[in-house]
């Protein structure tokens, strides 16, 4: 009868072993399959933020693009209120800037001959341009 008891025993401690070990083998496949979720959650959250980047750089690059044209148009304003025959002070008063700012607007800008003016009006506005800083008031050393 001993020997049945130490059969019995080891046949019942094999079961347990199995059993364990399928319990081990379950939990090890759970814990491998929520790893996988956690490293696929991680990775659509690096990949969403890349894209977000992607995107805002884009979006930046536009803007930047629309920001020169739109200063392009704003020089070219300036440059049509100079061929008004305002002077650069005057011109920086009303638009609330220093008349260093439209002066390199103006000496930027490719001179166009007009009849019997070409010569006098530089002369007109360093003679007013010369009674003053360079700056309008609130905008030192400023060229927006």
């Amino acid at each position: 009868m001993a020997g049945k008891t130490r059969n019995t025993l080891i046949v019942q401690a094999r079961r347990k072993t199995e059993e364990l070990a399928a319990k081990r083998r379950e939990r090890e496949a759970t814990l491998q399959s929520l790893a996988t979720d956690y490293h696929a959650a991680t990775m659509m959250a690096e990949a969403g933020v890349e894209e977000a980047e992607r995107q805002a750089a884009e979006l930046i690059a536009t803007a930047k693009k629309n920001a020169a044209a739109a200063m392009d148009d704003a020089k070219e304003t300036v440059r049509k209120m100079l061929d008004t025959g305002e002077t650069r002070q005057g011109i920086a008063e009303l638009l609330d800037v220093s008349v260093s700012y439209v002066r390199s607007i103006d000496v930027a800008s490719p001179k166009k001959a007009k009849a019997g003016t070409a010569t006098d009006a530089p002369d007109a506005q360093d003679s007013e341009e010369s009674g003053s800083a360079g700056v309008v008031s609130g905008h030192e050393g400023s060229d927006h």
